[in-house]
């Protein structure tokens, strides 16, 4: 199975630790949980440090590319890409090796890939830097709707996000695909106490984050309690921060302040090592950032909550939602940061309802969590046909599923035909399973033993099995945890395969074997009423006697009954003839037609494809067998408008309706007289055939059945 290749690019210098990067470092390990998927992450700076990349390294379907190694015959203008020199270098590495979907953040940057028609259909771009409400601009409303039309998919972070988005540039948001915050898994659940009256700050130093805020508040809590103390992990400052005196005030007041540490920057593990040994995450910003409207959800209030941290959080309908109205440690004022931080840090119970609620909270946003979320769309952009092998002795059942697959442009389909049942060209078999995306054995028999041994971690194997597996070893062979799911035609075969074999009903899935019910619906031929038909008379179990001995009783009450035989005849079956009682119980049964009165109305029919034209003569269609399947036949008849006379065999009340079945010569004789031809009752016929066994209706089934397949094995 080839691999399904992503380009990730964000506009995000790896060398700092802020929300950014943090995305960019939590995207690329999401989208490579899964092995078949081929991650190129383009970085955008030299490194400087690995604090960020460290662990992204050493992963086999995860390649970093250093731009200024890879194309160093390139002439840049500095140590970090620009947009300009970003996009050049995918487009070289798309014509190199296409991908099959990029995804990029940074608005500058999505402006410049809708240059590049060759990423319009592959790219979606994630979208953070926009104002989402009525401070933007119309130049950047213009822009946005720009973006909107040009790509087929983009990322927004979260369904406030889509709202706001929507309701600026007027749109109905189809294109939009959700893109949440992500975290690594839990190792565990953790202990929610507090520990060391320890306070913890992760992040960027920004007005609206409110750094000198926690400063203030910080020396307030300390005065009060000596034991509280406040660590800061980052070295980023923006916006009006970064001016120099701003600067040089907090790294003053870091330094100063004995009840603050400041650790700078560290890597991502280090990061989650100190907000595991700390007690208390602090999200707290300012209502300029966080008011009603806000519609961006902070992921270190997420590594906070899946590290089973309390956190004080400004009260907003976004966290409200995530978190619940009742969630303790909402603050919004310097007041409400100081109380609310005594009371945690105090009492026990506050601080395990409030942690407990956190870590709740963050379980929807894990790595896993959002690949599964993810994994549907990612896959829509592979391209190449997915591959498909029916395998087995005997495809005519299979035929019509067989013909679908051929005709879907999705697929590419292979056949691995066997002699018999445990006879087939291994050679070929092994070329087709190392081909295959996806096994469809028909019948469960060698051909399911043989591909449940071979199958590959990544293959899908689909195994639909009748009925005379029911008294065959196969089923006991196969390496039944190696199969997908197993379709079966009737549910009491679904039942009996659980009884004799212990087949996990789990595993097992009902669908109705299927017909072409249009190809059946034939004019039917005078005189229709007295005609009976059986479809199939090998081996002994279909009972072709007791279709005789119907016959007999009929004629005797009026000779224009005959019955129609359309079947292989014994003596052409080898296999048949040498087995003594077959050849015996067919002598018997020809012998006794010959001498019989109505020797005249017994009319043998050849086998062949003409099964349809033969059904349009037919009134009544017996199913006198010992034992059956589904008895296509049956249902074949059905759509032709004709009676069905069904020996009551086991499981044929779970397939057909009742009125058809019989558990006796006198009632399969008093049902060929109380069934007519009305058009209401034909009618009622071919449609119960056309709803139950319809082709189309169950093609589609199975296809959807192979599709969930596949996708749970991504």
């Amino acid at each position: 199975m080839s691999k399904l290749r992503i380009l990730l690019y964000g506009d995000i210098d790896l060398n700092f630790m802020d929300g950014s990067a943090v995305w960019l470092t939590s995207i690329a390990p999401v989208l490579s949980l899964n092995k078949h998927i081929q991650v190129d992450l383009l970085l955008k700076a030299k490194e400087q440090n690995d604090r960020l990349t460290t662990a992204l390294k050493n992963k086999a379907n995860l390649r970093l590319i250093q731009p200024f190694e890879a194309f160093s015959t390139m002439l840049f203008q500095g140590a970090r890409l620009n947009v300009e020199e970003a996009v050049n270098i995918m487009s070289k590495l798309h014509r190199e090796d296409a991908y099959d979907l990029v995804i990029v953040r940074g608005f500058d940057l999505v402006r410049e890939v809708m240059k590049y028609e060759e990423f319009r259909h592959i790219t979606v771009p994630y979208l953070t830097d926009f104002k989402h409400d009525g401070r933007s601009t119309e130049a950047e409303r213009v822009d946005l709707k720009r973006v909107y039309d040009h790509f087929d998919h983009l990322f927004l972070q979260t369904k406030e996000t889509k709202e706001a988005f929507k309701a600026l540039i007027h749109v109905d948001g189809e294109k939009i695909q959700l893109l949440y915050p992500m975290v690594p898994e839990s190792e565990g659940v953790p202990s929610f106490r507090n520990k060391h009256h320890r306070l913890i700050y992760s992040g960027k130093f920004h007005e609206d984050w409110y750094t000198e805020e926690i400063i203030s508040a910080t020396k307030k809590l300390a005065a009060s309690d000596a034991r509280i103390h406040t660590q800061i992990v980052g070295d980023k400052f923006q916006e009006r921060l970064r001016e120099k005196d701003a600067q040089l005030r907090i790294k003053a007041a870091f330094k100063e302040e004995a009840a603050i540490d400041w650790v700078g920057a560290v890597s991502r593990e280090r990061c989650q090592e100190l907000i595991e040994e700390a007690d208390i995450g602090i999200s707290w910003r300012s209502a300029t950032l966080d008011n009603d409207d806000s519609v961006e959800l902070s992921s270190k209030l997420l590594e906070y909550g899946r590290l089973g941290k309390p956190a004080l959080v400004r009260r907003t309908k976004m966290h409200e939602d995530l978190l619940g109205k009742d969630y303790p440690l909402f603050v919004d004022t310097e007041e409400d940061f100081i109380q609310k931080t005594q009371a945690v840090l105090s009492d026990a119970n506050l601080y395990l309802t409030a942690a407990t609620m956190m870590f709740e909270a963050s379980q929807y946003f894990t790595f896993q969590a959002a690949y599964t979320r993810l994994k549907e769309f990612i896959w829509s952009f592979e391209k190449r046909k997915k591959r498909i092998v029916f395998a087995g002795h005997d495809l005519k059942f299979a035929k019509m599923i067989i013909e679908h697959f051929e005709a879907h442009p999705g697929f590419d389909v292979r056949l691995d035909t066997w002699k018999a049942h445990e006879k087939h060209d291994e050679k070929h078999s092994l070329a087709c399973a190392e081909w295959a995306d996806i096994v469809f054995c028909e019948w469960g028999l060698g051909n399911a033993v043989w591909y449940s041994k071979h199958k590959q971690s990544h293959q899908t194997l689909i195994v639909r099995m009748h009925f005379q597996e029911k008294d065959l070893k196969f089923p006991r062979l196969m390496d039944v945890a190696q199969i997908d799911k197993i379709i079966v035609i009737t549910p009491y075969m679904l039942e009996e395969f659980h009884r004799i074999f212990k087949i996990p009903r789990y595993k097992m899935v009902y669908i109705d074997n299927l017909l072409d019910a249009e190809k059946f619906d034939l004019p039917k031929k005078d005189g229709k009423e007295f005609r009976l038909g059986i479809c199939g008379i090998l081996p002994a179990r279909k009972r072709v006697d007791l279709a005789v001995d119907l016959l007999e009783q009929l004629w005797k009450q009026d000779r224009r009954y005959q019955l129609t035989i359309k079947s292989k005849h014994p003596k052409d079956v080898a296999w048949l003839m040498a087995r003594e009682k077959e050849r015996e119980y067919y002598e018997a049964i020809f012998a006794r037609i010959e001498q019989a009165p109505w020797r005249d109305n017994v009319i043998f029919e050849p086998h062949g494809d003409d099964v349809n034209e033969w059904m349009s003569t037919v009134g009544y269609l017996l199913s006198p067998s010992d034992y059956e399947g589904s008895h296509v036949s049956v249902s074949e008849a059905m759509a032709s408008g004709a009676v069905p006379i069904i020996r009551n065999w086991k499981g044929a009340d779970t397939v057909y309706p009742e009125k058809y079945i019989v558990d006796s010569l006198e009632v399969a004789r008093d049902a060929v007289a109380e069934h007519t031809f009305t058009t209401k009752e034909v009618l009622e016929r071919k449609q119960f055939a056309k709803y139950k066994f319809d082709r189309e209706r169950i093609v589609h089934e199975i296809e959807n059945l192979v599709s969930e397949s596949i996708t749970s094995c991504k």
